[in-house]
C-alpha cells in the first residue's frame, strides 16, 4: 500500500506542474473568466470566452498584409484610459493623425519608428509592464515561443494588452498567448476565425463587416478652384 502511495504521489507531481502552465486551461475556467472588452461586434463577442476582447495579455492576429482591416477590427481597445498610453511600434503605414483624432486623444499616443527586431521586443516588454502603457500595438514577421511568453508575462504585469501582428504563414506555429485570431479580407468584407482562445474553444469562421466606428467620416474639404495664370 506504501508503494502505491508513492507511486500516486509521483504521478501527481508532473500533472500539478502541467496545470500551472498559461497555456492550458481548465473546463470550469469558462464560468470564471471576468467579463471583457466589447468588440463592437455582438456575434463575436458570443464566441469569445470573456464575451469580449482579453483585458490583459497578448492577442495575436494573423494578416495577410499588414493595413488591412486589423485596427478596425481592434478598434474598442484603441481608446485607452485617461492616463495611460497608447503605443505603436513600428507600424507598416503612417498613423492618418485627422482621424485617429477622433477616436482618442493624440496627446495620448507614441509611435515608434525605424527600430530593429530586438529593440521592438525590448520597447513592447518595458511599455507592457510598465503599467502606464495600456494598449501596445506591434507588428512583427516572426515570434517565437519564448517571445511571446514573455510578451504575456509583461502584459499581465502591467495589466495591460499586446496586439501582436503577424504573417498568415506562422499560422502552424503554437504561441502561449490568451487569444489568437485569422483575419483575411474578402470582396463582402473580411473574415475572422479565432484559432485559439483561453477560457474558450477555436470557433468556425465568421464574417465581419468592418467599418470605423467612432472615427467618424472626416470633413469634405472645399473644392479647388484651379486659377489661369499669365504663362
Amino acid at each position: 500500500m506504501r508503494t502505491v502511495f508513492c507511486l500516486v504521489r509521483k504521478m501527481l507531481k508532473p500533472v500539478d506542474s502541467l496545470l500551472k502552465r498559461d497555456d492550458l486551461w481548465l473546463a470550469s475556467q469558462w464560468q470564471q473568466e471576468p467579463c471583457g472588452i466589447a468588440t463592437g461586434f455582438p456575434g463575436l463577442d458570443r464566441h469569445l470566452a470573456r464575451q469580449g476582447w482579453p483585458n490583459c495579455g497578448v492577442v495575436e492576429v494573423l494578416v495577410a498584409d499588414p493595413g488591412s482591416g486589423e485596427v478596425l477590427l481592434l478598434q474598442s481597445l484603441m481608446t485607452p484610459a485617461q492616463d495611460q498610453w497608447l503605443l505603436l511600434i513600428c507600424p507598416p503605414f503612417v498613423p492618418y493623425a485627422p482621424a485617429w483624432s477622433r477616436k482618442l486623444d493624440l496627446s495620448r499616443l507614441l509611435c515608434l519608428t525605424e527600430l530593429d527586431r530586438k529593440e521592438q521586443l525590448w520597447a513592447a516588454e518595458q511599455a507592457l509592464a510598465s503599467g502606464s502603457c495600456q494598449r501596445v500595438l506591434l507588428w512583427l514577421d516572426a515570434l517565437s515561443v519564448s517571445e511571446s511568453r514573455r510578451l504575456q508575462l509583461a502584459a499581465e504585469r502591467g495589466d495591460s494588452v499586446a496586439l501582436v501582428f503577424l504573417p498568415l504563414a506562422l499560422e502552424q506555429q503554437s504561441h502561449p498567448v490568451g487569444l489568437r485570431l485569422r483575419l483575411t479580407p474578402e470582396p463582402a468584407g473580411h473574415r475572422l476565425q479565432i484559432l485559439k482562445q483561453r477560457g474558450g474553444w477555436p470557433q468556425s469562421p465568421q464574417r465581419l463587416p468592418l467599418a470605423p466606428q467612432g472615427w467618424g467620416a472626416l470633413p469634405a474639404r472645399d473644392a479647388a478652384t484651379l486659377v489661369q495664370g499669365p504663362w
